[in-house]
């Protein structure tokens, strides 16, 4: 069987009725994406979570809703229970409760932090699930390559198998030459095997993450997503993008304010709260007169009002340290994901550009050799062995490069 025709079997054999489907995602990373966005079930929560936070902000600051008090004085004298013109009198008081001065600006103020922090925290989680959607295609795309590359190893590791029972049987090798073939040949079918393993367990997590069924099918990954430029990949411009947009410092900075805003609307605690009343008074059938009253909390308590106020500032102090601590740390995470993927770059280049022609070339002189007779079907093995590596070594470190650059743009809270 051609190398090409086993590919085919393979994409079809991997991907049932998937390749003919354009419905159906999973041929490249923007696709998986797109059907993150529209059918995550977690992203949907957290939309709605944000979604309530600013309705929370809408709502705050409102006044409370009034009360109204009856009282019916005499009813032992109407006769008729309930009875207002038969009574010695009906007060009719509406009360409304009104915060002290300032304090409904800073309720406000704090709802609206709440709804910032519920807004960085939806951000955050979808920066985190495209980076893991991103991590996961990519292995499902390198476990692909790798059967591919299998599928290769395997039609040479047959013929080899096959040659040296042909020539065992004529006396012209060896049984330890045979045996060597055959075990290769049982590697390369063992490693097959593994692969096959690794790529249903990445189909499965990408389902999963997608909110699909575990078996639902995918598409065969084509590509990877291109790599930004070296100019696009400046340490001081992704530090700076970083502190303006990272979901998560985005969150904590929301959190510091809120707790800045709390520390407001417990010093406002110290003024008074009121409950202003209107009372019309009906005797007989009419309204006779008219009273008002005035009532107002005394914040006299102020060991509990220090208490609180220690607290708030406890809090926003924790907030500020940890906002820092949270730079830090992702800054550091920045340089390491910017260093390594320079240095899956450069190994893949030099891969690429030198180790890879020159294990061709030594698999083909070995392969020649053999043919006639000067190279012992050991050193041909050997030849094709790294070859074998030097392509996936290849493939790896274009892996590499697509897991460090999704891990930059979680970072970053944005495609490069």
């Amino acid at each position: 069987m051609g190398n090409s025709i086993k590919l085919i079997f393979l994409s079809l054999l991997l991907t049932p009725c998937a390749w003919a489907d354009d419905t159906v995602p999973g041929a490249t990373l923007s696709s998986l994406l797109q059907w993150l966005e529209q059918d995550s079930a977690e992203l949907a929560a957290m939309r709605h979570e944000a979604a309530g936070a600013a309705q929370r902000a809408e709502a705050a600051g409102a006044l409370p809703d009034p009360s109204l008090r009856i009282e019916w004085a005499g009813l032992n004298r109407s006769g008729v229970p309930f009875d207002p013109s038969r009574t010695d009198g009906t007060k009719y008081t509406v009360l409304q409760p009104l915060p002290g001065w300032g304090k409904r600006d800073a309720q406000k103020q704090a709802a609206q932090a709440g709804a910032v922090l519920a807004e960085a925290q939806q951000r955050a989680v979808s920066a985190e699930l495209r980076a893991r959607v991103t991590l996961v295609f990519t292995q499902y795309y390198q476990t692909y390559r790798a059967l591919a590359l299998n599928a290769e190893l395997g039609s040479f590791t047959d013929s080899a198998a096959k040659l040296m029972q042909s020539r065992y049987e004529t006396g012209a090798a060896t049984q330890q030459e045979l045996v060597r073939a055959q075990l290769e040949q049982a590697a390369q079918q063992s490693e097959r095997l593994q692969l096959q393993t690794d790529l249903a367990q990445a189909q499965a997590r990408i389902n999963a993450l997608l909110n699909r069924s575990a078996s639902a099918p995918l598409q065969i990954p084509q590509a990877l997503s291109v790599l930004p430029s070296a100019a696009k990949l400046n340490e001081a411009d992704l530090e700076q993008r970083l502190r303006a947009a990272n979901p998560q410092l985005a969150g904590q900075v929301a959190q510091t304010d809120l707790a800045q805003r709390n520390v407001e609307l417990v010093q406002r605690n110290l003024s008074p709260d009121f409950i202003l009343g209107i009372a019309p008074v009906q005797r007989g059938n009419g309204i006779r007169s008219v009273d008002a009253m005035l009532e107002f909390t005394l914040p006299l308590q102020r060991l509990a009002h220090h208490a609180h106020q220690n607290e708030a500032g406890e809090m926003l102090a924790a907030s500020q340290s940890r906002q820092q601590a949270v730079e830090t740390r992702l800054l550091g995470e920045l340089r390491e994901h910017l260093s390594a993927l320079q240095g899956a770059r450069s190994q893949q280049e030099l891969t690429h550009q030198r180790i890879l022609p020159l294990a061709e070339l030594a698999f083909k002189g070995a392969l020649a050799g053999n043919q006639s007779g000067q190279v012992n079907f050991a050193t041909l093995l050997d030849a094709r062995r790294q070859l074998q590596k030097a392509r996936l070594d290849e493939l790896n470190a274009e892996v590499a490069q697509q897991i460090h650059l999704a891990e930059i743009e979680r970072l970053i809270g944005e495609q490069l």
